[in-house]
């Protein structure tokens, strides 16, 4: 399958602006979770789903691209299919550029799920304090397996 160098030039540059986009929203998106803001969540979220979804239009179509040509689907055999040709070459600094700023919206998303897992937690620990459910400590036993301790749960306030 041949495309045009233009094509290509701007398929790779339209991926690129997204990601960039996405690594923002992801920024702004762990601001709200260290501030608490969930106000403003509901706007970045939305944002992000349109990006994710521009995004995996266009992994889809080089997917295709790739079968065709009986290359792996993956971000190496993209830069097999650049390489393959003198005048696509010049395109694989580019495509490096977006595989890294991929890479980047990936940390950035770990990120922001172990803010969310952290927070899960936070609030279910403190759920569980208002119930008057106490975390049982976690212990060794002899054999050297944990053991968690039974308690009894308290009451903070009756109506």
């Amino acid at each position: 399958m041949s495309m045009d160098i233009n094509s290509l030039r701007n398929m790779i540059a339209q991926d690129k602006s997204a990601l960039e986009e996405l690594q923002g929203c992801l920024v702004k998106e762990r601001e709200c979770l260290e501030k608490r803001n969930l106000d403003s969540m509901q706007s970045i979220i939305e944002r992000k789903i349109q990006l994710i979804d521009q995004i995996s239009q266009q992994v889809k179509f080089r997917a295709q691209v790739l079968a065709k040509l009986n290359l792996p689907q993956t971000a190496a055999g993209w830069s097999q299919f650049l390489n393959r040709h003198p005048l696509t070459k010049p395109l694989e600094v580019e495509w490096q550029a977006v595989v890294k700023c991929y890479e980047d919206c990936q940390a950035l998303n770990q990120i922001n799920g172990k803010l969310i897992s952290r927070s899960q937690k936070t609030f279910g620990h403190i759920l569980n304090l208002i119930r008057g459910q106490v975390a049982a400590p976690s212990l060794y036993g002899a054999n050297g397996s944990s053991k968690t301790q039974t308690t009894g749960s308290y009451t903070l306030a009756k109506a």
